[in-house]
């Protein structure tokens, strides 16, 4: 008879619709929770599935659980802002949250993601700076090479990525894509200029967004995905006319891949420290550039 205060425990979370939540062909797809329970327990793992909103928190009563859990890409992220919650609470409750939380936290949040990236110190990298505000990005001082790369702080598959070849551009981009205009802010403004108070508005534009290095000639780049020590590589090509490849539907599967793509992958997976991964890198003239990753 097993001694149960040696059996591990493991917390598994499933979402609103009771899914696993998985990437796949299938809209709403989602990995069998049964049969990973089923897996697991045969392993000698004491497992409890349960939803969300089911987690408690008084006391600590998933002290040293190991939790495996799901992201989620609903409209707006409003379901993810809340699962950010739940294991923001099992971390401070003393859960180990599998993968760590602040690969979740990076899942849709590429500002967040930039930062892990700097942090990996894994050798070069694509050169990059965030803002919070147009503001912000319009008082800097920093001098950029143009043609540069401006992303959306929050988006897939290329959504709001553009080219901006001057500063003229690259402010016209960022006004568009960092707009938060609310009337109530507005109207704010207009109540302290006719009242001749001191105040400052709060910006219209804080939507984050990235400014990042333009690696030109690339006619597309590489999605490795990472499970365990089993690596897979898809090939995607640029849209016509275009510098973006990810979200272009334009893929192959390739029996031979630069040399040194998959060493670099593994460099790139060690320094994370994740269960798995996915990554999008670029590769030219020999040297690979790290785009963007993925692990929950």
């Amino acid at each position: 008879m097993k001694d149960k205060k040696n059996v591990k425990s493991i917390l598994i979370l499933v979402d609103d619709r009771n899914q696993f939540y998985s990437s796949t062909k299938e809209p709403g797809g989602s990995m069998n929770v049964d049969v990973i329970k089923k897996e697991l327990e045969y392993l000698g793992y004491s497992v409890i599935i349960k939803g969300f909103s089911e987690v408690e928190f008084r006391g600590d009563l998933y002290k040293d659980f190991f939790v495996l859990y799901q992201s989620t890409e609903d409209p707006d992220l409003r379901y993810k802002d809340y699962i950010e919650d739940i294991l923001l609470g099992l971390k401070m409750s003393g859960a180990r949250l599998i993968p760590r939380f602040e690969y979740f936290r990076a899942h849709h949040n590429k500002v967040f993601m930039e930062i892990l990236r700097e942090k990996m110190n894994y050798g070069e990298h694509i050169k990059s700076l965030h803002f919070g505000t147009f503001e912000e990005l319009a008082k800097s001082e920093y001098k950029f090479s143009y043609p540069v790369v401006v992303k959306p702080g929050v988006g897939s598959r290329s959504r709001g990525i553009f080219l901006a070849r001057n500063r003229k551009q690259l402010l016209k981009t960022v006004w568009k894509i960092s707009s938060s205009f609310t009337f109530i802010n507005t109207m704010r403004f207009l109540k302290s200029v006719f009242s001749l108070k001191s105040f400052k508005p709060i910006s219209n534009n804080r939507k984050k967004f990235i400014i990042q290095e333009f690696i030109s000639g690339l006619s597309g780049d590489y999605k490795v995905l990472v499970y365990g020590d089993k690596y897979y590589v898809v090939r995607r090509e640029n849209r016509s006319r275009d510098f973006r490849a990810s979200g272009s539907g334009l893929l192959s599967f390739p029996k031979i891949v630069p040399d040194g793509l998959l060493d670099y992958a593994q460099l790139i997976f060690k320094k994370s420290r994740a269960p798995f991964m996915g990554m999008d890198v670029a590769c030219l003239d020999g040297r690979f550039y790290l785009i963007e990753f993925l692990c929950p």
